[in-house]
């Protein structure tokens, strides 16, 4: 590295300090717009300066339209006004042309009565030979430090001589200023190359970084480069110097969160309930921000975390400071608490990002265990809009026709329950179609209706559908009924008689309706012809889920989480095993974000074989074994189920079994069996989606691949031998 010799440094120094104090002091007796002090004193004034920014156009404006004017008229205009100010109340700058070449400048009243400028006098006179517009001061003269540099009281003898001097020195010590700013200030610097690095600053250091871009005269220009709207970032700026409730209500409203008050908490500070968007793709339905007291150390903040009673909501903390901010986030990162904090530099992201949702789902999947905020639902109905993947061929069918009736049948856990939920989101508000969700859980359907609309139980499906239709309000009604099955079972064994009545009731046009069920929505669609459901509706068969909603099911929460697979072929792989079942693809992924280690956000192929292997995917494969409430009909089912297991056991691929080979298999184990009990049994079993075949004549398979893996051959024929024995003896 040079350095510079001792004696250079001696000289130096003293020198500078005596071109700067020159400076100093000339600038503040002849240019005292080019002087700190002046500088200061007019800056302390933002609303004057900014409205002598304005008037400087305006009287630049006027100047032009008095020489445009003579340029074509060869004669001194007797007014001029600045184009566009129709407003006198508006007029910054009032012009008078008293004499021909002279442009006298009134400055209005809107000016602040400190800034002394309201009612001063600028002359401006044109030299008509060169158009060159001399000024000066009128009378009265508005106050020196707001004179413009060619508009100062001129005194021949010195003026050359002094302008001259200052101005060069000036120039030369801005200069200077400029290099030495950079130099100083390099985040700044760096911000105004790459505008964008305005995300990467914490927030309490906004400010400053809106100063020095002001007093630079980059805000607009660095603010539109990072694509930052001015009015957020005012909005962001004034978030430092709200109230704690004002900035718990702007955090909440930037993600579309519910903010509430909240009350039972002994955290020395502010404490806000937060009610979390449906939007939101994570299993998160609501957390509570935490703002500490102002001045409260970070020690007696994470003291008071700590003596918080173990629960089971999160806790958003607000980092204070800079400072404060790496024991918090230490703390947070404890995966033993549900404690996130929102770091200076999050809150400026989530203050000037558009997606401050997005942040969010990045935060908590930073600081938190993933299988708590995990997105996958894998009970119940998918209620979420961004946990629902998939069936728009299914959606559409309904959607996008006349209201109808429609049957949803498939086997448990295929999602109807997540469709109809879809479905009944896409009627929300709509101008045509009242759209009611009713799940059944047992057969009484008219009580089951009259307890969602407050009524009587003993109420008629006729009063029922009154009160649904007057609550439309005029809208077209469609009744959505799940799990119908001991519903149509009770209704059979009584001949149809509130199934008729429904029948009647879509036939007036007065309600549509659609159904979702299994084996008995299915035995009534399609077996029994006395049932009032044939030609009742359109039949929807709902099983597998698309391939490419399949994968989308498979990595795009888990991309929301950071988590992504080692190999573009593993959720291929993971989806095909799952037979691009909806529930096993969320379970399997769930198994796999809990065998996540702490800071693990890669999954290989032995994680996902072991989560295709777990209990949990065995478990939800299960109940295959009682799919009919006649127990003939599940041992068949059953003993249909073995023989395919023998098949696919036996050889490589995809080897199953056709209907010929059953029969022969019943046939050598000296089982007398109705051919037609069989083909039940089939159907039944491909309705749950437990066997498959791709066209009439092929041999039925495992519809779901992973599903063979919980068989070994020679226990397999022991029970198929057992059961075919039974059956033998019955």
């Amino acid at each position: 590295m040079m350095t510079l010799p001792r004696r250079s440094l001696g000289v130096g120094v003293p020198l500078l300090l005596v071109i700067g104090l020159t400076w100093f002091v000339g600038s503040y007796l002849f240019v005292p717009w080019l002087n700190p002090v002046q500088l200061w004193r007019m800056q302390r004034d933002g609303e004057s300066m900014m409205l002598m920014q304005r008037a400087n156009i305006d009287m630049m404006f006027l100047r032009e339209e008095a020489l445009s004017y003579w340029l074509q008229h060869e004669t001194w205009p007797s007014e001029v006004a600045v184009p566009g100010v129709h407003d006198p109340a508006e007029t910054l700058v009032e012009a008078e042309l008293p004499r021909p070449w002279v442009l006298r400048l009134r400055f209005s009243d809107r000016f602040p009565a400190n800034s002394g400028l309201g009612g001063t006098v600028i002359e401006q006179t044109l030299e008509p030979s060169t158009q060159y517009w001399r000024c000066r001061p009128g009378t009265p003269a508005p106050p020196a430090r707001w004179l413009p540099a060619n508009c100062r009281a001129q005194e021949p003898w010195t003026i050359v001589q002094w302008l001259s001097l200052l101005l060069g020195g000036s120039v030369l010590g801005l200069a200077a200023l400029g290099l030495l700013w950079y130099w100083v200030r390099p985040a700044v610097a760096a911000i105004i190359a790459e505008p964008k690095l305005l995300f990467e600053q914490p927030l309490q250091g906004l400010p400053a970084i809106d100063r020095q871009l002001g007093w630079l005269r980059l805000r607009e220009r660095v603010l539109a480069g990072a694509g930052i709207a001015t009015v957020r970032w005012r909005d962001a700026l004034r978030q430092l110097h709200a109230s704690p409730d004002t900035r718990a209500q702007q955090l909440a409203a930037r993600i579309g969160a519910v903010d509430a008050p909240a009350t039972g908490w002994s955290l020395p500070g502010l404490v806000r309930e937060w009610t979390l968007p449906d939007k939101l793709p994570l299993a998160l339905e609501r957390l509570w921000l935490y703002q500490p007291e102002p001045g409260l150390a970070v020690d007696a903040i994470v003291h008071a975390l700590r003596s918080m009673p173990n629960g089971q909501d999160v806790v958003l903390v607000v980092s204070p400071s800079l400072v404060a901010e790496p024991e918090l986030v230490a703390y947070a990162d404890d995966p033993a608490n549900l404690c996130v904090c929102l770091e200076q530099v999050a809150q400026t992201r989530w203050l000037l990002q558009p997606g401050a949702l997005d942040g969010l789902v990045d935060l908590l999947a930073r600081q938190l265990r993933v299988t708590r905020i995990s997105p996958y639902q894998t009970h119940g109905g998918i209620t979420r809009p961004g946990a629902f993947f998939g069936r728009a061929s299914l959606l559409a069918r309904v959607l996008n026709r006349e209201p109808g009736n429609y049957l949803l049948v498939g086997g448990r856990q295929l999602g109807k329950t997540s469709l109809m939920k879809a479905i009944e989101r896409r009627f929300t508000g709509h101008p045509r179609v009242h759209c009611v969700y009713l799940s059944l859980r047992d057969h009484r359907l008219t009580m089951r209706l009259a307890m969602e609309l407050g009524m009587a139980e003993d109420t008629g499906i006729d009063a029922l559908v009154a009160e649904l239709s007057a609550r439309a309000a005029g809208r077209g009604l469609l009744l959505l009924i799940d799990e119908t099955d001991l519903f149509l079972r009770a209704e059979a064994a009584q001949g149809y008689p509130q199934l008729l009545a429904l029948r009647a009731l879509s036939e007036e046009g007065r309600c549509h309706f659609m159904l979702a069920g299994f084996w008995d929505l299915y035995e009534a669609v399609t077996l029994d012809f006395a049932s009032p459901l044939r030609n009742f509706g359109d039949v929807i068969h709902v099983g597998s889920l698309e391939e490419d909603a399949c994968r989308a099911l498979a990595t795009v929460p888990m991309a929301r989480l950071g988590v992504h697979y080692a190999s573009p072929d593993l959720p291929n792989r993971l989806v095909a095993a799952c037979g691009h079942r909806a529930n096993l693809v969320a379970i399997t992924c769930q198994q796999l974000l809990s065998q996540l280690g702490r800071g693990q956000r890669v999954l290989d192929a032995a994680q996902v074989h072991a989560a295709l292997v777990s209990e949990p995917v065995m478990d939800a494969l299960a109940g295959w074994a009682r799919l009919s409430p006649d127990p003939v009909a599940c041992r068949i089912d059953r003993i249909v189920v073995y023989q395919v297991a023998l098949a696919q056991l036996a050889g490589s691929g995809e080897r199953g079994i056709t209907l010929l080979e059953l029969l022969a298999a019943f046939d050598a184990a000296g089982v007398r069996v109705d051919p037609e009990q069989v083909r039940h049994a089939l159907a039944r079993l491909q309705l749950a989606y437990v066997i498959r075949r791709e066209a009439d004549g092929l041999p039925f398979v495992f519809a779901v691949p992973v599903f063979v893996t919980q068989f070994q051959r020679e226990e397999v024929q022991a029970l198929v031998q057992r059961e075919l024995q039974a059956m033998g003896g019955s």
